[in-house]
C-alpha cells in the first residue's frame, strides 16, 4: 500500500469517527434526542415503507378502479331500449323533464339515454321507462335474468303502452314477460289509498291519452312497486310540435292535465317510495304546470 493509499484509508477513517461523534449519546442529549429515537427509527422504517405503500395502493385503486360516485342530483329519464317499435318521443321526454324541474327541487339530465338490458349501465339507474305501441321480441334468458336482478335490487321499470287498445299485444307480451321475470307476483290495480297516488299530488282520475283503465297497474316486490304499469298512454299526453302545439288532440275535458300529474307522481315516487304523501306543495305544483304549458321556461 503507497502512501496516498494510506492518506485515503486515514481520511476514511477520520470521517467515519466524526461522524459517529456527531451522533454520540452526549449530542444527542445537547439536542434532546436520545439514542434510542434513531434506533427506533431505523427499526421502524420497513414498517413505515410499507404503510406507505399501502396508502399509495389504496388512492390508485380508488381513483382508478372503482366506479367514480353518482350524482346525487342528477335524474335521466332513460329508457330500456327494446327495438324498434318502442321509445318515447324526444319532445315529450323533454317535457316530462322541464315539468319536473319546475315542480320539483330535482335536477334532471336532459341527454336523451337508452340502456340494453345486457348493458353494465343498467343497474346505474333507479328508474327506467318503457313505453311501446306493439310487442317487441321476445327476451333471452340472460335479458330475463338482468331484468329480474335490476327490479329486485331496487329498480323501478314503468312500462307505458302507447297502442290505444284494448286487447293489445303490447299488454300481453308484458304479462308473459313478468311472469317469467317476477313470478311471485302479478300485476294488480294500483290502491287508491297507495302512495304512488300520493307521492306529490292526490290523484283522483288517472288521465292519459286514452281511456283504458280507472287506475293504472302494478307488481309489487318487497313492499314496494317494482313495476309500474299504464295502458292510457301517459306518454302521450306531453309532446308538442316545433310551433309548441300538442301533438294528440285529448277530446276528454282534464285528462291531459291529470296524466301530467300522474306520471310526476310516477317519478316521485319511484325516487322516494311512500316519503311524501300529502298535497302541501299542490297549488304551487298547479301553477307551475300552468305556466310551463304557457311556455315559461324551468
Amino acid at each position: 500500500m503507497n502512501r496516498s493509499q494510506k492518506s485515503e484509508v486515514r481520511n476514511q477513517k477520520s470521517e467515519v469517527r466524526l461522524l459517529f461523534r456527531s451522533i454520540s449519546p452526549q449530542r444527542h442529549r445537547e439536542h434532546g434526542v436520545s439514542r434510542s429515537f434513531f434506533l427506533c427509527v431505523s427499526l421502524c422504517s420497513p414498517c413505515l415503507r410499507g404503510f406507505v405503500l399501502f396508502l399509495a395502493s389504496y388512492f390508485l385503486l380508488l381513483a382508478f378502479v372503482l366506479p367514480p360516485p353518482l350524482s346525487a342530483g342528477a335524474f335521466s329519464l332513460a329508457e330500456l331500449d327494446l327495438g324498434a317499435g318502442c321509445g318515447i318521443m324526444e319532445s315529450a321526454r323533454l317535457e316530462i323533464l322541464q315539468a319536473l324541474a319546475g315542480a320539483t327541487s330535482v335536477e334532471p339530465e336532459f341527454a336523451a339515454k337508452k340502456i340494453k338490458l345486457s348493458d353494465t349501465a343498467l343497474f346505474d339507474e333507479p328508474f327506467l321507462a318503457l313505453s311501446c305501441a306493439g310487442a317487441p321480441e321476445s327476451l333471452d334468458y340472460g335479458e330475463l335474468r338482468a331484468l329480474r336482478l335490476y327490479l329486485i335490487s331496487g329498480g323501478t321499470l314503468f312500462v307505458n303502452d302507447a297502442s290505444g287498445r284494448r286487447r293489445s299485444p303490447f299488454a300481453a307480451w308484458l304479462k308473459r314477460t313478468m311472469e317469467l321475470v317476477l313470478p311471485e307476483n302479478g300485476f294488480q290495480p294500483v290502491a287508491k289509498d297507495h302512495s304512488l297516488l300520493k307521492s306529490f299530488f292526490i290523484i283522483s282520475a288517472p288521465g292519459g291519452r286514452f281511456n283504458l283503465e280507472k287506475e293504472p297497474a302494478a307488481i309489487e316486490y318487497s313492499g314496494r312497486y317494482a313495476v309500474i304499469f299504464s295502458r292510457n298512454d301517459l306518454a302521450g299526453v306531453w309532446p308538442k310540435d316545433s310551433i309548441g302545439r300538442y301533438v294528440y288532440e285529448i277530446p276528454a275535458a282534464g285528462r291531459r292535465h291529470s296524466g301530467k300529474k300522474l306520471t310526476l307522481n310516477i317519478l316521485i315516487y319511484a325516487l322516494t317510495g311512500s316519503y311524501k304523501q300529502d298535497a302541501v306543495h299542490q297549488p304551487y305544483i298547479m301553477q307551475r304546470l300552468r305556466q310551463l304549458d304557457a311556455g315559461a321556461s324551468p
